[in-house]
């Protein structure tokens, strides 16, 4: 059946194009069909999505012990992390789909086969009764792991967690053997050094994912090695002994290898959990405002994608980040990716902006002194003297001045295809009298714009343009004036002044959540109702924010 509404995307050239009908957009609820380019509005934020929530009871088992180290390698969600007690939901939220988790996968499992050899192996030792030699006392000692050549690999997704496999197609190992028995009064000793060939290696780790206080936890659930075929090569020696060295050795060899690969690797897992836990809870925007990143609740596991939710909303950059007591009350699942070929989809819900609007507002911020517009002449009494003519006889050839202030914070509003914001002002008129400022009129003007985000870098930034504007005048010291005129003055004030000084701030963007290392790629932006959508790919840019693994974690800002 066609969906009579399906979503449209904008693309990096700007075009707007239906978005496949069998794909699924990665929310909490189901997406109000969109269309069209989304438009940014003012000011522009990193926005959230929105999480699914079953019942209580639901939630308790299906939320349990999930976790994958892959995921919070590309999002974090960072990205990626927090806010204050208080009941809440979910305003940031990244999925990585199916072709997000086969990347995260290749690129830790190669950083795994270069890390894992050299590989020491301890040394084992064993006796044993030989027919007319008594007891022989046998080591193998100095064995080490060379070469792992990857054929393979694989990511699942489980209720509970991720689990990563790989096949070798083989391994090179080295070692040093020697042996010594007593002839009645004489110790016989010899020793040699040999060179082991594994064909078939099969190596597993399963992991899952927990939220600890608003960061992650990751566990090993299980961890596994399997050799098929050992192919030892003895040199040295006397030939009598090889076959009894390697009916004797092969199988502790085997396993201790096993052992040794199994341990190497819940070492790295353990290192990537204190990274994750080292993951900041919040990130700056600036000397006023910091984005809350905590984790909200345990990782969403589904067939084939991963979410993780996080608060998102802007606090004061003084103050801590906390873990909210979350309320899910009729949030609904998301939706899975299926067919999707993005590797990752971060969701920012329109709260995230009105959070930071709010906070500039509370600073005081959004209010500004203007003395200098495109058409001078008109901050100036003479051009008023016809159209306000006790404006002129009281300060003639006197120079004005525009006090803009913010009455309440801006808000914004994303609807299907769309983004909108509207802030009131209060536009104050003043004149230089002799140096004085003179305040001589006062009107109230609200102001409604709209435009189109776009993702640069690993930032969402925007234009946008004016949409209509009114206004009533509040109070006047020289009468009347002429409507006219003044909507001519705004319409240029807000066109040439406003419009350009709110895009110089969004053209710059804010952060998307993204792990310090990773830049976005080929990025698209769906808007639904309430809710930014970013579709992108992910490509690893910075070997070493990530191996060795940094003490404390960083986002791109």
């Amino acid at each position: 059946m066609t969906n009579p509404n399906p979503l449209h995307v904008s693309s990096p050239k700007g075009q707007s194009k239906p978005f496949p009908e069998k794909t699924t957009v990665p929310t909490r609820r189901e997406l109000a069909t969109a269309a069209s380019p989304p438009r940014v509005f003012f000011p522009l934020t990193p926005l959230p999505l929105q999480r699914p929530t079953p019942n209580p009871r639901l939630a308790a088992s299906l939320l349990a012990a999930m976790g994958i180290p892959l995921l919070p390698l590309l999002v974090v969600l960072q990205l990626l992390i927090a806010p204050s007690p208080a009941a809440a939901s979910p305003h940031i939220s990244a999925v990585i789909s199916q072709s997000g988790l086969d990347f995260a996968k290749d690129l830790l499992v190669s950083h795994a086969a270069e890390t894992l050899t050299p590989l020491r192996v301890p040394d084992i030792e064993k006796s044993m009764s030989i027919p007319l030699f008594g007891t022989v006392r046998m080591t193998a000692s100095g064995i080490v792991l060379h070469g792992l050549t990857v054929t393979n690999s694989t990511v699942a997704v489980g209720d509970t967690g991720v689990v990563v496999a790989a096949s070798l197609a083989r391994a090179n190992l080295t070692m040093e053997w020697s042996y010594s028995y007593s002839a009645w009064v004489v110790t016989v000793s010899d020793s040699g050094n040999a060179s082991i060939q594994v064909e078939g290696m099969e190596v597993g780790v399963s992991m899952s994912m927990k939220n600890q206080n608003g960061s992650l936890k990751l566990s090993v659930m299980e961890c596994g090695c399997y050799m098929k075929e050992l192919d030892i090569t003895l040199n040295g020696g006397a030939s009598w002994f090889y076959q009894v060295f390697i009916d004797a050795f092969s199988n502790h060899i085997r396993s201790s290898v096993e052992n040794a690969i199994t341990k190497k690797i819940t070492e790295g897992a353990l290192k990537l959990d204190s990274f994750l836990g080292n993951l900041p809870k919040k990130v700056d925007l600036d000397s006023v405002a910091a984005m809350n990143v905590t984790f909200v609740d345990d990782p969403l596991f589904k067939s084939s994608s991963v979410e993780f939710d996080i608060d998102g909303l802007f606090i004061p950059s003084d103050e801590t980040a906390v873990p909210r007591d979350m309320l899910l009350g009729d949030i609904e699942y998301a939706l899975p990716l299926g067919s999707s070929s993005k590797m990752l989809w971060i969701s920012l819900d329109e709260n995230v902006f009105n959070s930071v609007s709010a906070l500039y507002f509370k600073a005081g911020l959004l209010q500004r002194m203007v003395d200098k517009i495109p058409d001078q002449f008109l901050l100036n009494t003479a051009s008023w003297r016809f159209l306000v003519p006790q404006l002129y006889r009281k300060y003639p050839d006197d120079d004005m001045l525009l006090n803009i202030s913010a009455i309440s914070p801006p808000s914004v509003r994303i609807n299907v295809g769309r983004i909108d914001a509207t802030v009131d002002l209060d536009v104050t008129v003043s004149v230089l009298d002799s140096g004085k400022i003179v305040p001589v009129a006062c009107m109230s003007v609200s102001v409604a714009v709209s435009g189109a985000a776009a993702v640069s870098g690993n930032n969402l930034g925007g234009r946008v343009e004016l949409d209509y504007f009114s206004f009533t005048l509040k109070w006047s010291q020289v009468g009347k004036l002429h409507t006219v005129l003044v909507q001519t003055v705004l319409r240029i004030f807000l066109k040439h002044l406003f419009v350009p000084y709110v895009n110089s701030y969004l053209e710059q963007g804010f952060p998307l959540p993204i792990i310090k290392g990773f830049s976005i790629r080929d990025a698209y932006i769906l808007t639904s109702y309430s809710k930014l959508i970013v579709s992108c790919d992910v490509t690893f840019i910075e070997t070493e924010a990530l191996f060795p693994v940094q003490t404390h974690g960083r986002f791109i800002l």
